[in-house]
């Protein structure tokens, strides 16, 4: 059996029909996602675990909600109305942002971090 890029988990038909409803999700999805990840964290740091992978998963649906939100916009008015083609492209993005966040967490972290001291510091003066 080959790979093709009409089918999709099952879904193909729902998705090629409703090619509008990918859009909806991939801004949906990240945003819905964030919300129980964000109490997870909140969890995990109450206890005293590694934030680590809580960090990457946060970092990987921020990002994906900019950059696959972007994404889907230019492809949806640029190419065909194909949802199938907007939820792969849609997953590839998710996936390059979660290898982006694995490899980046800690610098993103800093980078949050020294965010925060700033604006702290102009608070203050």
């Amino acid at each position: 059996m080959e790979f093709s890029f009409n089918t999709f988990f099952g879904l193909e038909d729902k998705i090629a029909a409703y090619p509008e409803a990918t859009i909806f999700g991939a801004m949906l999805v990240p945003i819905l996602l964030l919300i129980p990840m964000a109490v997870i964290g909140w969890i995990f740091r109450k206890l005293k675990f590694n934030m680590y992978i809580i960090h990457v998963l946060m970092y990987t649906l921020l990002f994906t909600f900019i950059v696959g939100t972007l994404t889907i916009l230019i492809l949806f008015f640029i190419t065909d109305k194909n949802g199938v083609k907007l939820a792969y492209s849609w997953l590839t993005v998710f996936t390059g942002m979660f290898i982006f966040s694995l490899i980046n967490a800690n610098t993103i972290t800093k980078m949050f971090t020294d965010w925060s001291k700033i604006i702290k510091e102009k608070e203050n003066q």
